[in-house]
């Protein structure tokens, strides 16, 4: 059952903030530790230490950084607890350091384990999901193993991408195969022996309450998706987790899934000792947008019409934040459903949930002076149909970046993307083409502080780079906002009106194309009386203190702001107009056959200068392709016809159909 409400109230009035506690176990918001993912087990990514200040933090400095083994690189979260700093690296190593000097105390690596985004801890232990979708826990003083939860033979080999949580003695693990036809699951373990105590399929069997949502006499709940990509929330008070789920699948093939889909684009409180739904409350009604909910929940306090409530924020790719109760999963600001454009052959719901007077972050269509020409732009819910093969849409504003709540301001801060991209289906529903990038199109970031008492916008940053995955914030209560940007920078921003305060060049950078992903999440810790900041900078992490003395880095190139090719570069003589493809769609058990008209094979090609290159038309429309420079041209080239081109100058070019102008190709003249 859909949940809407047009509930008013009062101005949520500013929480308290919870002193710093000598011993910390991720009940309250961290203080001298950070021993949950999120900092706490809410996942608030706030620090109750406020010895950097607005005042002093120009004093800021590295007080040590070390380098990682090489190709070896982490953007893990990291955790402090029990005197030790704990990292993932991409080699599936998981690392223990002084967090005082960096010094590494013990590492351990495990057959199979490929994470990268840290691991989770409590009594005593360190937990971390391996790729064939189990669970180990290791000793958090020696690195030694001390238990391994197997994987349900029932449940396909689908990986965990983003690592276990504690909470009041169960260990909750997610998987994120439902993007690979199958379903997104959550498994709560007895931390201390690795026992499993539930399991939660994201898609309901039939008989289970939601299963009503998807299609009658039909088995596509089998393979419904609904992934979980990030790190769930927990209130061990309330014995609940939360868990916010991803997209159904197949992504764009709604005509086959029709109903609301539950429990996908959702986020879903389970009580914590048996897995069970408490509530829950479903984003988007129906995705055939692909519109995971991929940032975690974040849980905060409030006061409501004179009361306290226990609040849930929770982010939709679009940019919008929905305010909940998460005793209740109603909302504690107003939410209405409104209609939204219709396709009856996908199914399309008639409305789709939205604030009441919410602002968004980011924008809601693409932009025009984003994307190059030969293309058109959409929005947010438009129907994606395949007689459309020349859409840019919005695609995600806030996805993965982790989003931190002061305590101190009543702020969320989050990191947007504003990054369009292609995005196409075939007529077969069961294709999924990954949204594509195209060169010319131009990027831009936000870093933005949403006030949970109205839902608005307090202040917004334009940053030069989209981060759709990278450090996101954290906040202090030294009333301080933390970010890594994609370009290597170590940022400070004033929390309340988001100035920027100090930055530090690490002298690392990211790689075109990888969302951002060069720094990790930032935490906030205390070692020998000093407040510390720390994070993992792809081949280093960093740790900063009041005085430290490691001085900056030269800076890297700027990034690039405008996308460019890239892939493989193929050397032809030979240039096929026209893919032909076979899916094999293994959980599934079925192969599914689609054909592209406006694929280029190779789409970079290669050649010597004076060669020939013969383009083959394998489709069943007419072709002219020409370069952009006007050098060259094919002249038009009918069904099932070729024509050859020679390019006397060594040189680079890019051609367009002219027809098609979203479809195109490169070659580069030697």
């Amino acid at each position: 059952m859909r949940v809407t409400a047009f509930l008013l109230i009062a101005l949520l009035a500013l929480p308290a903030t919870v002193a710093v506690q000598s011993v910390n176990d991720g009940r309250t918001h961290s203080g001298r530790s950070w021993p949950a993912p999120g900092g706490d087990w809410g996942t608030s990514r706030y620090s109750t230490l406020r010895q950097i200040t607005p005042d002093n933090v120009k004093s800021l400095g590295a007080a040590w950084v070390i380098e990682l083994p090489e190709r070896e690189s982490s953007r893990a979260f990291p955790i402090i607890s029990d005197g030790l700093m704990f990292l993932t690296t991409n080699r599936g190593r998981i690392i223990a350091l002084d967090p005082a000097t960096g010094k590494t105390v013990w590492s351990y690596s495990h057959p199979g384990y490929g994470g990268n985004r840290g691991v989770g801890a409590g009594e005593g232990l360190l937990f971390a999901g391996m790729g064939d979708s189990t669970v180990i826990a290791v000793d958090q003083k020696t690195g030694q193993l001390r238990w391994t939860a197997p994987r349900d033979p029932a449940l396909p080999a689908q990986g965990m991408t983003a690592q276990p949580v504690y909470g009041g003695g169960v260990v909750v693990a997610t998987v994120s195969g439902g993007d690979n036809f199958a379903r997104g699951r959550a498994i709560g373990y007895e931390a201390k022996t690795g026992k499993q105590l539930w399991v939660f399929d994201v898609v309901p069997a039939p008989g289970q309450p939601g299963h009503e949502t998807w299609p009658k006499d039909s088995d596509i709940w089998k393979y419904g998706g609904g992934a979980i990509w990030t790190i769930p929330s927990i209130d061990a008070g309330l014995g609940l987790v939360y868990i916010a789920t991803g997209n159904a699948v197949p992504q764009f093939g709604g005509e086959i899934r029709s109903g609301d889909n539950l429990y996908t684009d959702s986020v879903v409180a389970l009580e914590l000792k048996t897995g069970k739904i408490r509530w829950h409350y479903q984003l988007v009604h129906h995705d055939i947008w692909e519109q995971d909910v991929s940032t975690g929940p974040v849980l905060y306090d409030a006061t409501v019409n004179g009361r306290p409530r226990k609040g849930i924020a929770v982010a939709r790719t679009d940019g919008y934040f929905f305010l909940l109760d998460r005793e209740t999963g109603k909302p504690l600001l107003p939410i209405e459903e409104r209609p939204v454009k219709q396709d009856a052959h996908m199914a399309t719901s008639p409305t789709q949930p939205f604030p009441v007077n919410g602002d968004r972050v980011g924008p809601g269509c693409a932009l025009r002076e984003q994307v190059p020409e030969g293309w058109v732009t959409g929005c947010y819910f438009d129907p994606i149909r395949a007689d459309m093969p020349n859409v840019f849409m919005p695609h995600m504003n806030l996805r993965q970046a982790p989003i931190a709540f002061s305590a101190q301001t009543g702020y969320l801060y989050a990191a947007a993307c504003v990054r369009p991209k292609w995005i196409r289906r075939p007529e077969n529903p069961w294709i999924f083409i990954t949204p594509n990038r195209v060169p010319g199109v131009s990027q831009y970031g936000l870093l933005a502080a949403i006030d949970t008492r109205t839902n608005k916008i307090a202040w917004q940053q334009r940053m030069p780079y989209a981060e759709c995955a990278g450090s996101g914030a954290t906040a202090t209560a030294g009333g301080l906002m933390l970010h890594n940007e994609p370009d290597g920078k170590f940022q400070v921003y004033n929390a309340k009106t988001g100035a920027l305060l100090w930055q530090f060049e690490t002298g690392e950078t990211g790689v075109p194309g990888a969302n951002g992903a060069v720094g990790g999440p930032i935490a906030v810790y205390e070692a020998s009386g000093q407040q510390h900041v720390a994070f993992a900078m792809n081949r280093h992490v960093w740790a900063f203190t009041l005085g430290g003395t490691i001085p900056e880095r030269p800076a890297p190139p700027p990034l690039p702001v405008t996308d460019d090719w890239d892939g493989r570069i193929d050397d032809a003589t030979t240039i096929r107009l026209g893919v032909e493809n076979v899916n094999n769609i293994r959980n599934a058990n079925r192969e599914e056959a689609w054909s592209n008209p406006w694929a280029i094979s190779p789409q970079r090609g290669r050649t010597k200068a004076g060669g020939t290159v013969i383009f083959s038309n394998t489709t069943q429309v007419a072709h002219t392709l020409k370069a952009r420079d006007g050098s060259w041209t094919s002249g038009t080239i009918a069904p099932g016809q070729s024509a050859t081109v020679t390019v006397a100058k060594p040189g680079t070019y890019d051609y367009v159909c002219q027809e098609h102008p979203w479809s195109i190709g490169q070659i580069i003249v030697q």
